[in-house]
């Protein structure tokens, strides 16, 4: 199986994890029974998971991209797809748990910009992927 392929299939797979994780924050906080400090809690497993999971897909990208005869305009989207999913990870995740253990403790933590910023990041690595893949399909 060709490699370029291998790394298309890999960023659409994460294009299908990224809506079902979308999906999945905003069905939680409309489900009646939930509290919030619990869905933000439970938001913090699943994220943490996810995390994990976007992680062994992108080395795996990275290491189909090391032996793939890429063009450097892919390379850069998987270069950009790197820092971003580490800015998540690395800085805004951490944060954010943070607030979730605030909350938890029934603290009020004051207003961030945060939380919106790794949901726009969430949606570039989207917007990434998608034309990552589409140009190796073709």
């Amino acid at each position: 199986m060709k490699l370029k392929l291998v790394i298309a299939v890999l960023a659409i797979l994460w294009v299908g994890m990224i809506l079902a994780i979308g999906m999945e924050s905003v069905v939680k906080f409309k489900t009646p029974t939930l509290t919030k400090p619990v869905a933000f809690d439970v938001g913090r497993v699943v994220f943490g998971a996810f995390n994990k999971a976007q992680m062994a897909i992108l080395l795996l990208m990275i290491i189909c991209a090391f032996f793939a005869a890429l063009l450097p305009f892919d390379k850069g989207l998987i270069a950009a797809i790197t820092l971003i999913l580490l800015l998540q990870i690395m800085w805004l995740f951490p944060e954010l748990s943070h607030r979730v253990d605030l909350i938890l403790n029934n603290s009020k933590p004051s207003p961030t910009y945060k939380h919106g910023l790794y949901g726009f990041l969430e949606i570039a690595i989207l917007l990434l992927l998608f034309v990552l893949g589409m140009r190796l399909i073709s």
